[in-house]
């Protein structure tokens, strides 16, 4: 990309401007890998516990998973705080703290 970016003869680009847009599309790519890989890891947890809820069902009785759901529609305000909680908790673990790693080792690189 750098490469096209300085050959191109019609349009005259400064290095540091190449250097700049590589940079971003860098970050932007990285950013878009992370989420997708958090989404997928969140859909994994969340495919289990439907599968995990079914088979108890399944075994033990419908009784067992309307006593579930009435415990979580009465608590619904507590969950969803811990729910929040657990989440940006996983976000920041997994895309700020990454993402954040990787471009302050690049920084550190350039400036020595």
């Amino acid at each position: 990309m750098r490469d096209a970016l300085t050959s191109n003869e019609d349009l005259i680009v400064p290095f540091s401007l190449s250097d700049h847009t590589i940079h971003k599309l860098k970050k932007k790519a990285l950013l878009r890998e992370l989420v997708f890989e958090l989404l997928i890891k969140i859909g994994i947890a969340s495919g289990s516990l439907v599968i995990l809820a079914g088979v108890f069902a399944w075994t033990n009785g419908t009784g067992v998973l309307t006593g579930l759901v009435t415990q979580i529609v009465s608590n619904w305000k507590i969950i969803t705080s811990l729910l929040f909680l657990v989440f940006i908790t996983i976000f920041i673990d997994q895309v700020g703290l990454r993402f954040y790693n990787t471009f302050s080792k690049e920084a550190r690189l350039k400036i020595r």
